[in-house]
């Protein structure tokens, strides 16, 4: 940060208010205030539901029909429903944010948040950036419309260099589009690791979401294999999603109903006591059949804050995480490695503190909140030339 320059006003462009699952949002905006910034949140849809939404698009058309139809040239008419609805929030928004006089215009995610923000920053003649995900683009079926979006950003975050490579695979030319890599940040508290009584049964712990995604089935498929060996293993699911039911039937098969146990839906406090009482947290994540991927999961970070080891697999975006010295990376379906990677772990208490320790050493030094917006703001700073504009 340059001494003396004014941090600048940035005005976060979101769909809503962050919610429980995106502290990384949260994060970031407490850390860029700390850095100096002024930051104030803008939700584009703000509780209207459905029916407050059509009643935006209405009222754009009808009074502001040339704004409307600029928006939608700027955005193109592939995906026809979505620049509809953001050319209506841009349009209701603008006058709200102007009035806030941003030096830039930031959002996260890239499919309707970035086409709301980028648009919304065109009206006022100020920069535009926005930090890609995963999901937000991975599931994107427009392609030409999500090139389009992101070349009206004046500068593209993405979470990690697998998600700038996907995002070409999707059809994005970022050799056009100026990016680089800024963190989903993790403040955590770091906790030392409690003292693990003798003996006893190995107990797993995963907190997700029961999506094809996140590989909770290989996990059920590596605790057979374990109980089957004649380990004695618990396996503590926390989470809910439309899979639970077949999750359940797949741990009466294989003979492990009773060692599985499927806690729904829980408090995020009751989630991590359990993650800290866990000897090893476990998420084999995988390509969902619809293409959709983590990023790089909060879980497997809270797992590291409090020293519990981790086993997941070398997907997306995971290995800049985690990586070959942080925890113990299987290929995704293949629940003999995991069920042996498990093994390993608890059987080597010398590999799985210098794994905890290395782990958690990286999301300290690379995962924080302060590296973070040091790298935002750098780029915002450039973006607004040595004086932002509204200084």
């Amino acid at each position: 940060m340059t001494t003396g320059t004014p941090a600048p006003r940035v005005a976060y462009v979101l769909l809503h208010e962050p919610r429980y699952s995106e502290t990384f949002i949260t994060s970031e905006i407490r850390a860029v205030r700390d850095a100096g910034a002024v930051v104030e949140v803008f939700a584009a849809r703000g509780g209207a539901g459905r029916l407050g939404e059509a009643g935006q698009v209405a009222a754009a058309a009808l009074r502001h029909p040339v704004r409307l139809v600029r928006h939608l040239r700027a955005l193109g008419l592939s995906d026809l429903p979505r620049a509809v609805l953001a050319a209506a929030f841009a349009v209701r928004l603008s006058r709200r944010v102007a009035a806030f006089r941003p030096d830039v215009v930031h959002t996260h995610f890239v499919n309707l948040p970035t086409a709301v923000a980028a648009l919304v920053a065109r009206e006022l003649g100020r920069p535009a950036t926005a930090l890609a995900h995963a999901a937000d683009f991975l599931l994107d079926t427009d392609p030409a419309g999500l090139d389009r979006r992101l070349r009206l950003l004046s500068h593209l975050f993405v979470i990690s260099d697998a998600a700038a490579r996907q995002l070409t695979e999707r059809g994005a030319d970022l050799r056009r589009i100026p990016h680089s890599v800024v963190r989903a940040a993790f403040d955590g508290a770091q906790h030392d690791r409690a003292a693990r009584p003798a003996g006893g049964a190995t107990t797993l712990v995963t907190v997700a979401r029961l999506i094809a995604k996140k590989g909770v089935d290989t996990a059920v498929d590596a605790v057979a294999r374990l109980a089957a060996a004649g380990v004695d293993v618990r396996y503590e699911v926390y989470g809910d999603g439309p899979l639970l039911d077949d999750l359940r039937r797949r741990a009466d098969r294989g003979g492990v109903a009773g060692r599985v146990r499927f806690h729904g839906a829980v408090p995020h406090e009751v989630a991590t006591r359990a993650l800290a009482a866990a000897d090893v947290a476990v998420l084999p994540c995988r390509r969902a059949p619809d293409g959709d991927l983590d990023g790089i999961p909060v879980f497997l970070m809270e797992a590291a804050s409090r020293g519990v080891p981790v086993v997941t697999t070398a997907v997306s975006g995971i290995p800049e995480l985690v990586g070959a010295d942080g925890g113990w990376l299987v290929p995704p379906d293949d629940p003999a490695a995991l069920a042996a990677a498990i093994r390993e772990i608890t059987a080597d208490p010398a590999a799985q503190d210098r794994r905890t320790r290395m782990l958690r050493a990286r999301i300290q030094d690379e995962f924080s909140p302060a590296l973070q917006a040091q790298r935002l703001l750098r780029h915002w700073r450039a973006l607004c030339g040595d004086t932002p504009a509204w200084h």
